[in-house]
Formats: structure tokens, C-alpha cells, sequence
């Protein structure tokens, strides 16, 4: 029996098979369409095949942007603002399945804190930097959501002249400025500040593909931060920790 996940993306949407063991293998990876039509077509004619051929429990979904997990809706987006409001429960109905969803980033914190960088952990924050930059709280051993579901939307975080961390750290901001390394480690700093983890976990295509230099982060952190003992790591379960944690879900 296995579990799916899927990481929605800004640039793609990747899926794995998670089996008993919690062994996982990639059944697909492709780019993340322009249009809702096109989106919903892709992701369908992907999941069938998969249900076709193997023994599916459930299938747990990772989304960027703010998330309803109760009613199943993905409120907004803002990398992907044909998604607004989307019924995403509603339009897995028709698989027949357990189906769960979250936001991507705490699901990146829950494939790193079950199986990753975190195990030895119960107070964890969690960077994801890629084509937005989001994040994850736990709090002995459990999620914090906020009021409002928004808790660890860290890339809004305000770091120079009214300038946010995701618009002076993520994608965009790599390709026109270039190494953002200094950046992310005041992002850091804050979070470390702020919530005085036992351990910081970063993640994402600018960890996973060494566009954000791990050296230059610690370095940069450890200049604002009140106590120099708190671990700053990159995730152990690499660029398919976001589709694990769904799977987890």
C-alpha cells in the first residue's frame, strides 16, 4: 500500500510514492501549466496513472500560499494567482481517495521533522527559498498554525527599506542581483531571534541546487543572533522533501 504526495510549485509539480517503510520514489515531475484549465488537465491525467497502476491509501497535496485545511480550499497564491480560491478536495472527489492538504512549506517541515534533519527535534523552524520563500513553526512536536493559517509566511518578513525577505531573497531577486546568501542569514537571524529553535532547516531549489551558499548564511546569522549555538542545517531528504511530506499527511 503506498501514499502520494504532490508538491505544487511555482516552476513545477512533482509527485512521489511513499510505501509502509517510508521508502519514496519520484512517479513524476513536470512543469507547472500557465492556466487553471491546463493545470487541473495535467495534474488528473498524471494522477490516473499512478491509481491505475498501484495501491493508493491516500494522496496528500502540498500548496503554496494560504490554505483552508479544513474546507480543503487554497485560498491564494501568489506565484500562482489562477489558483485562487480553488476547491482542491472537491476536484480530487473524483479519485476515491483519503485526500489531505497544507501549505508546502509545512510540509517540507514535516518530511525534515519525521524523517529528515529533524528527527532529534521537537522545536523546529523550517526555510523554504525558491521561487517564493515560506516556512514552517513546530513547537513541541506540533504545528503551529496562528489564527489564521498563516503562521511561517516568513518570506513577508520586512528586511530593508520596506523591501521583504522574499523580494530581496528568492528566485526573482537571485536572477537580477545575484548571491542572496547575506540576505537569507539576516532572514535567519530573525527567525533564530525570534523563536529560539533548537534548529533552523532550510530548504528549497536554492538550497537543493546550491544557488544559496550554506557558509555565508551561518556567517552572516550568527552576527544578529543573541545565543551562537542554535544549528542551522539544510534539509537531509533533498528536492523531494515538500512531495514526502504530503505523502506523510
Amino acid at each position: 500500500m503506498y501514499k502520494l504526495g504532490i508538491d505544487v510549485g511555482g516552476t513545477k509539480i512533482k509527485a512521489i510514492l511513499l510505501d509502509n517503510k517510508n521508502k519514496s520514489v519520484l512517479v513524476f515531475n513536470i512543469a507547472t501549466p500557465k492556466n487553471k484549465k491546463a493545470f487541473l488537465e495535467n495534474l488528473e491525467r498524471e494522477i490516473s496513472k499512478i491509481i491505475k497502476n498501484k495501491n493508493i491509501s491516500g494522496i496528500g497535496i502540498g500548496l503554496p500560499g494560504t490554505i483552508d485545511i479544513k474546507r480543503g480550499v487554497l485560498i491564494k497564491a501568489k506565484n500562482l494567482p489562477y489558483l485562487k480560491n480553488w476547491q482542491v478536495k472537491k476536484s480530487f472527489l473524483k479519485f476515491n481517495k483519503n485526500i489531505k492538504i497544507e501549505n508546502d512549506s509545512r510540509c517540507f517541515l514535516i518530511a525534515e521533522a519525521f524523517l529528515g534533519a529533524g528527527r532529534k527535534y521537537k522545536n523546529i523552524v523550517a526555510l523554504t527559498i525558491g521561487t517564493g520563500i515560506g516556512g514552517g513553526i513546530m513547537i513541541n512536536g506540533k504545528i503551529y498554525y496562528g489564527k489564521n493559517y498563516v503562521a511561517g509566511e516568513f518570506g513577508y518578513t520586512i528586511i530593508q527599506d520596506e523591501k521583504t525577505l522574499e523580494q530581496l531573497g528568492a528566485k526573482n531577486a537571485f536572477l537580477k542581483y545575484g548571491d542572496r546568501s547575506e540576505i537569507i542569514g539576516i532572514g535567519v537571524a530573525n527567525l533564530i531571534n525570534s523563536f529560539d529553535p533548537e534548529v533552523v532547516i532550510l530548504g528549497g531549489g536554492g538550497i537543493t541546487n546550491k544557488g544559496i551558499n550554506l557558509d555565508v548564511v551561518k556567517k552572516t546569522a550568527k552576527k544578529y543572533i543573541l545565543f551562537k549555538n542554535t544549528p542551522i542545517v539544510k534539509t537531509k531528504l533533498g528536492e523531494n522533501s515538500q512531495a514526502i511530506g504530503a505523502a506523510l499527511l
